[in-house]
């Protein structure tokens, strides 16, 4: 499978080059590419990268590890032992791959900070492990997470390079884009594939929707088998009631807040979900949407005894697509996509758009006024000058402003974004004179925080 680029190549790069003395780890949820992209990047840095693989060799392995984790030398001389291979300090990276596997080998991490040794590790579930480690986590560690792949890097899988650029440019320039039809023909089969590199490969190098889908249901099952192994401290059953309800949950017509009772129909208790909650969004296979009344910065989840304000998104849009057990090419035709509900248009548009600003590092909330006031914005996220700004999705054309207006005043917000399957423009809110970025739904990973 050919290597397709990933926007943390230039952290490990910028890493590797800085001459920064602490092992950086990888995290992220499983099967999102972080061993490819190590493996792509990391030998052409250093000349010479010796790998151990965790998951394939782990009683062996530990071995390694069992001397004082403090003493880096004979760590090192192990692994010259275990691997056959030269490792010289300076131009050698040690990769750890699967770390997570291994409490010796991350608490060893720690002891490598500030030594002349490169390491570089992997770790899926480390927000799952982490919970029953006897040690706590390593210090001196600099870490960077891996997620999806997000719709610019998916045009970069493509070859369409020039197209992202050109996303990029009209949204500093919002005005009418000539290849506007041709990006969201792109977008609608991005949200169809989606992220995760195998599937996006899968669809690049075959062009099979089918082949996609089968890649796609083997990521789920993944899942599935990781949340209910019977070791994993959770209540397996629960977690993936959870996990199958989530497409219902993001297609209701009213609020799409998290709701217990469609998870545990009869009765079900919420405090048999808490935990299976909190373990698939530290295994990074789902994101949490927290609602805020706040209208200026810091913004602060909003919280009662039942504690249940909050939207639950896939990780993966295309891993939720392919949930929904829908054709891809029914729904890449307009003639027979007029069939679908616009429920469901609109719960991927908006899983997509949480997809692309958790991938730039925003921390987002929906907003709802408080006093009892009815409205509702899906995204709200602070800039780094602490200004507060708004985010609506919107799945077809025809777009409304409903509580923008009353947001952007109460929040003084410095601009406000509308997203929608529409041409890139600007105008003003209604009644104030805050500029409204209007751009597609495909341009969201050019959004940022940055002042």
């Amino acid at each position: 499978m050919a290597y397709m680029q990933r926007k943390l190549d230039d952290s490990i790069r910028d890493w590797a080059k800085s001459g920064d003395d602490h092992p950086l780890l990888i995290r992220g949820a499983r099967r999102t590419g972080k061993t490819t992209l190590v493996e792509h990047v990391a030998p052409g840095l250093f000349g010479n990268m010796v790998k151990l693989d965790l998951q394939t060799d782990l009683a062996t392995i530990e071995r390694i590890f069992d001397v004082p984790t403090d003493d880096v030398e004979a760590i090192v001389r192990r692994i010259r032992e275990y691997t056959g291979r030269p490792c010289e300090a300076g131009s050698t990276v040690l990769f750890l791959d699967e770390i997570q596997l291994s409490e010796k080998a991350l608490n060893s991490l720690r002891f490598f900070s500030g030594t002349p040794w490169r390491v570089i590790a992997t770790g899926s579930l480390l927000g799952v492990t982490v919970k029953k480690r006897r040690l706590p986590f390593p210090s001196g560690v600099r870490q960077v997470e891996l997620r999806p792949m997000d719709f610019e890097e998916f045009l970069w899988a493509l070859g369409k390079r020039s197209l992202a650029d050109a996303i990029r440019e009209r949204t500093e320039r919002p005005e009418s884009f000539i290849l506007h039809e041709r990006a969201l023909d792109l977008y609608h089969r991005y949200l169809t594939v989606g992220g995760m590199p195998r599937a996006v490969a899968a669809y690049r190098d075959t062009g099979s929707f089918e082949e996609v889908a089968r890649e796609q249901r083997e990521i789920d099952e993944t899942y599935v088998n990781d949340m209910t192994a019977p070791d994993n401290g959770i209540s397996g059953v629960a977690a993936k009631r959870i996990w199958d309800s989530l497409p219902a949950q993001l297609m209701r017509s009213s609020t799409k807040k998290f709701k217990y009772a469609d998870v545990m129909r009869g009765g079900g208790r919420r405090e048999k979900l808490l935990e299976p909650l909190e373990w698939l969004a530290a295994a990074g296979i789902v994101n949490r949407n927290d609602m805020t009344h706040d209208i200026a910065a810091p913004l602060t989840p909003y919280s009662d005894d039942e504690g249940s304000f909050f939207k639950v998104y896939v990780a993966d849009t295309g891993v939720m697509f392919s949930k929904f057990n829908i054709d891809a090419r029914l729904f890449l035709n307009p003639d027979t996509a007029r069939v679908l509900s616009s429920d469901f248009r609109g719960a991927l548009a908006e899983n997509c758009v949480m997809q692309a600003l958790r991938a730039n590092g925003i921390r987002t909330f929906y907003w709802t006024p408080s006093g009892g006031q009815t409205g509702e914005l899906d995204f709200v996220f602070q800039d780094r000058a602490a200004r507060v700004v708004p985010v609506e999705v919107k799945s077809a054309r025809n777009v409304t402003a409903k509580s923008l207006r009353r947001f952007v005043r109460e929040a003084r917000s410095p601009k406000a974004y509308r997203l929608s399957e529409r041409d890139f423009g600007i105008d003003v809110v209604a009644g104030t004179d805050v500029p409204l970025v209007s751009l597609p739904l495909y341009a969201a990973f050019a959004i940022t925080d940055a002042a």
